[in-house]
């Protein structure tokens, strides 16, 4: 009996010892911080000395990279002539996230940017693992940005949203955007208050304290709006130095057209925030008897209602209520006296009022994409009509663009603010 209790025992002890055979420590492993997707011919806007390339020891990297890519001046040695599209990954450089310095009295970086040129998102990223030495992870990816020119041409942000999906490891809550220029660039992007671009980026993206602000849009809010063939905003970044990246305003993708058909900025893109009504803040300037006044938007609430069933004379009608207080004023304006306080009220609704008007104008006649959000009000409640014209909203029969909005403000002034009555 013992004999036998000691064989079993050395049959099962090698499972005992058995690891994962396919494991890969954590020291292999490449954790992507950013990814920017080009086309290939496009080409950088910065100068390489404006590239805080990450290196290894002090500034040897740098140069190293320079030299390399000075033997063939205008040319990118990771570049294939017949390629597509252009990926740049932003790996973080662990190391580089401890305080302190290298024996050489150069802080270590904490990231390593890789380049690769190539017709799919797979290819390029199996040739990137080469230059990497590892393998590549996006458990910690934080943004992803697509180039102004990848997102015009139709079709094409769709099929590559579609491979991020795909990939098992991707988190839905990745954040997305659209920049002017060359998205690689964004990821060379040195601010002082973070060592790592990508998340930079990311953060920035989450600022609600500006009207002129999209709401963060991640992978997983995309897919919904791609299935849906809903039309939808996406941030637009600007590069302003190379310390500092801007929120320029909101890029607007068409899901019938499957591109980014346009672009909203200033007090268009603010409109589009009145009437869906989202949770920003920010302040908003207007002119009161040849004086200044900025006001600080508390709360915004809106509510959409369909007053013509005909499909072909839809008439909506917008009522966006608004609080505010006063942030800075100018002038001997006293909002204690309610006829002041009236007039000013007044002034306050005709600015909103005009600038969510001109923002439904360029949506409807120049654009023609509906961000205002009419489509899903029909299909939470009228759903038999918008069976009817779902299929010739944006074009076709363009029952959108036939649409008519009317807009009523109603501003509700909540705090005076902190003012010396000397008048």
């Amino acid at each position: 009996m013992i004999k036998n209790k000691g064989f079993t025992f050395l049959l099962l002890s090698p499972l005992l010892l058995a690891a994962c055979w396919d494991k890969v420590e954590v020291e292999e492993r490449g954790f992507v911080s950013g990814i920017a997707i080009d086309m290939a011919d496009s080409s950088s806007k910065m100068d390489i000395d404006e590239r805080a390339q990450p290196q290894i020891e002090g500034e040897t990297r740098l140069q190293q990279d320079e030299n390399l890519i000075n033997q063939n001046p205008g040319e990118d040695y990771s570049q294939n002539k017949n390629s597509k599209f252009k990926l740049t990954q932003q790996l973080i450089v662990p190391s580089g996230l401890v305080q302190g310095q290298n024996s050489g009295g150069n802080t270590m970086p904490a990231f390593r940017n890789l380049s690769q040129t190539g017709n799919t998102i797979i290819e390029m990223n199996r040739d990137m693992i080469k230059q990497a030495g590892r393998i590549t992870n996006v458990t910690h990816l934080n943004v992803v940005l697509f180039s102004e020119a990848v997102a015009t041409e139709a079709g094409l942000f769709e099929d590559l949203m579609d491979i991020f999906l795909r990939e098992k490891e991707m988190l839905r809550s990745v954040k997305v955007a659209i920049t002017k220029d060359h998205a690689g660039d964004y990821l060379y992007i040195l601010p002082e208050n973070e060592k790592i671009p990508g998340m930079y980026i990311a953060k920035l993206l989450e600022n609600k304290s500006n009207l002129e602000i999209a709401q963060p849009i991640t992978v997983g809010d995309i897919q919904a709006l791609l299935l849906s063939k809903k039309s939808f905003a996406i941030p637009i970044l600007n590069i302003v130095n190379t310390s500092t990246i801007n929120y320029m305003g909101l890029s607007i993708y068409n899901g019938k057209k499957n591109k980014i058909v346009g672009m909203l900025t200033s007090d268009n893109a603010k409109g589009v925030n009145f009437i869906n009504s989202k949770d920003q803040t920010g302040t908003l300037n207007i002119k009161f008897n040849n004086n200044d006044i900025t006001f600080e938007i508390l709360k915004v609430n809106s509510k959409i209602s369909l007053k013509n069933k005909d499909k072909n004379h839809l008439k909506f009608h917008i009522t966006i209520n608004v609080k505010a207080g006063i942030a800075e004023q100018y002038g001997s304006l006293d909002i204690m006296d309610e006829s002041h306080y009236k007039e000013l009220k007044k002034a306050l609704e005709k600015e909103i009022t005009q600038m969510t008007t001109n923002t439904v104008s360029i949506l409807q006649e120049d654009v023609q994409t509906d961000l205002l959000g009419l489509n899903t009000h029909l299909y939470k409640y009228h759903y038999p009509l918008w069976s009817k014209v779902k299929d010739d909203w944006e074009d076709g029969q363009a029952y959108f663009i036939k649409s008519n909005v009317n807009i009523d403000v109603n501003v509700t002034i909540e705090k005076p603010g902190n003012i010396l009555k000397s008048h």
